[in-house]
């Protein structure tokens, strides 16, 4: 990733003086030794423009990938209908409400009985309000694991029975140390081999991600380790390209 960055680099540089090649050098500086650890090599500016033209056309292909996915969930989202025949006693009130929050821009506190269905009942009138207020992600947040998973069968039941019907990406978040597979390692190359090489492996394992119609923990943790990534990072990188974010307020999982 960072010779990538230094290529873009050198390439604007040889556009703007004209130059016929340069030399390129990565440096690492490690604060507590005060030690500069130092790569180079020099590349002809055709290779330069080359590599340039390749990454954006890469991103490119991903940005149109990106805005016909959020123009369809938008879509689906806007004829979305309440996935039961009718709803509760109070879930209604409760589902009008949210709705009137979100479309008015304001918060809203709100006490409901145990089985009114709040869950549902929150989570649907968001997911319509979204489009109108172009809200790019809807994070629900749990004070416990039952609560999560409350969210996620809620999503899965509008998303359809096959998991195809509304193009929502749903991600479920935990804290690190739940998702860790070795715990007794630090976090670099040169001590976890699920951080060695991260970046290199990550653009399949998000493609995989992708799709996938419904990210929970366990199958986050499948495509991880299938593509040998650390599913604890596959996850933080999957908070940029996911609708609905499920996780714990209670735990420092979600960062962005």
């Amino acid at each position: 990733m960072h010779w990538a960055q230094l290529r873009v680099y050198g390439h604007l540089m040889c556009e703007k003086l004209d130059l016929p090649q340069i030399r390129l050098a990565l440096v690492y500086f490690e604060i507590g030794s005060q030690q500069e650890t130092r790569f180079e090599e020099t590349r002809p500016r055709e290779e330069l423009a080359s590599l340039f033209a390749s990454q954006c056309q890469g991103f490119a292909r991903w940005a149109a990938q990106e805005l016909a996915h959020r123009d369809a969930r938008d879509t689906a989202l806007q004829t979305l209908a309440f996935p039961h025949g009718d709803f509760r006693p109070g879930q209604r009130q409760l589902a009008e409400a949210v709705f009137r929050a979100h479309r008015s821009r304001r918060c809203l506190l709100a006490q409901a009985p145990t089985g009114i269905g709040k869950t549902l009942g929150t989570l649907f009138p968001a997911l319509k309000a979204a489009p109108e207020q172009r809200l790019d992600k809807i994070l629900f947040l749990a004070a416990k694991t039952p609560g999560r998973q409350l969210a996620l069968d809620a999503a899965a039941t509008l998303k359809g029975r096959d998991g195809q019907g509304l193009p929502l990406r749903v991600l479920e978040l935990c804290a690190r140390d739940k998702a860790c597979q070795y715990p007794d390692r630090l976090c670099r190359g040169d001590s976890c081999p699920l951080a060695q090489g991260f970046y290199d492996r990550l653009p399949a394992a998000r493609a995989a991600c992708l799709e996938a119609p419904l990210l929970d923990r366990q199958r986050l943790q499948e495509i991880a380790l299938a593509h040998q990534v650390c599913p604890y990072y596959l996850g933080s990188e999957m908070t940029r390209w996911s609708d609905l974010i499920v996780g714990d307020y209670k735990q420092n999982s979600f960062h962005q």
